[in-house]
């Protein structure tokens, strides 16, 4: 039999470091090359078969992977957060920080971390995530110009900032407090960078919209009670497909609505939700509960009333519509189906 080989990854934006070993352990070599698709092919290429690459989660690691798996017999991109405190352990550089990652690659304890197979999913996971990134700025820079207002004893109006006759209407408001010439041209610049922060969030929405509209399964999730085209859209992109999670307990945390347990010697056993989680997804289906009970007319706020009435308290029941939910898209993912309020409960969401 052929020796098998691991090739351990340490990738920085411009030079990786690279460990070679053998499954006994013996060192074959190190390399220290750009960061470029074809120098990392010709090294992991140079390397008998059978060989298993392991590199860690980065912004580049998507990259990395759709551009190399193809070299290998197994590339393994693993969580960095898992690998820390062995990796923390004695000496620190980059040549270490690859063998540390080898030597843990050939004892079986890295955590892969899903990867999106094609440029198509990346491009539209990197869209949705900028609309959120774009969302947080908009918010950030009205508050900031709120701020700049309580402070020369004015309280602006958000909306009427956005508005065509905004500039007029935040110059005479600083003028008629007194505020000095200085601090109406801040107030305008600031105005300015709020007014293209909401024009770059509507131009990503309308992406979204069109992205919706193309993907058949985000447009039927769009049409769940509680989602929309932005929910919708975010749920799908980052979970990528429905054949990740084992069962629903496995994605229920993955997207944060799921329970851990934990127990230390005689102590009591501590069931708490899961932190480990995708805090984005959270607020996603955490919201889309919200509205879909703030809706009443649905099959979702029916069941959380049904769960308030016996008891259980709003943020329980809150958490449980959310499971019915994700439990729903992801049997109306595997199984090519358009939401039914009959399917809530019934068999098609037990696997």
């Amino acid at each position: 039999m052929r020796k098998e080989h691991f090739i351990a990854m340490d990738a920085h934006c411009r030079t990786t470091d690279v460990c070679i070993k053998t499954a006994g352990g013996k060192l074959r070599r190190r390399e220290h090359c750009l960061t470029a698709i074809p120098q990392l092919r010709e090294v992991i290429e140079s390397v008998p078969r059978p060989r298993r690459v392991a590199l860690e989660e980065s912004s580049i690691a998507g990259w990395l992977y759709r551009n190399l798996k193809e070299c290998c017999d197994e590339l393994i991109v693993c969580d960095p957060r898992r690998n820390a405190y062995v990796a923390k352990d004695g000496d620190k550089d980059d040549p270490i920080d690859a063998e540390k990652l080898n030597d843990l690659h050939r004892g079986g304890f890295l955590r892969p971390v899903h990867q999106l197979e094609s440029v198509e999913q990346a491009a539209a996971k990197q869209l949705v995530g900028m609309y959120h990134d774009r969302v947080r700025h908009r918010v950030g820079e009205g508050c900031k110009l709120l701020a700049l207002g309580k402070r020369w004893g004015l309280l602006l109006n958000r909306l009427d900032l956005i508005k065509q006759e905004g500039p007029g209407y935040l110059q005479l408001a600083l003028q008629r407090a007194g505020a000095p010439q200085r601090i109406v041209q801040l107030g305008e610049l600031m105005r300015q960078s709020l007014s293209e922060a909401v024009q770059q969030e509507e131009a990503l929405y309308r992406q979204i919209c069109q992205l919706v509209k193309e993907q058949k399964i985000m447009a039927r999730v769009a049409q769940v009670p509680g989602y929309g085209p932005v929910r919708a859209a975010t749920l799908i992109s980052y979970l990528d497909t429905p054949w990740r999670f084992r069962n629903k307990a496995a994605l229920w945390k993955y997207v944060g609505i799921g329970l851990t347990k934990e127990r230390s010697g005689d102590g009591p056993e501590i069931v708490h939700v899961e932190q480990s989680c995708n805090r984005l997804l959270r607020n996603v289906v955490i919201g889309a509960a919200q509205s879909a009970i703030n809706q009443k007319e649905n099959v979702f706020a029916q069941r959380h009333a049904r769960w308030m009435h016996n008891g259980l308290s709003p943020g329980n029941a809150r958490r449980n519509v959310a499971r019915d939910q994700v439990s729903a898209i992801w049997a109306m993912w595997k199984s090519d189906r358009a939401f039914d309020a009959e399917l809530i409960g019934a068999s098609l969401i037990q696997g």
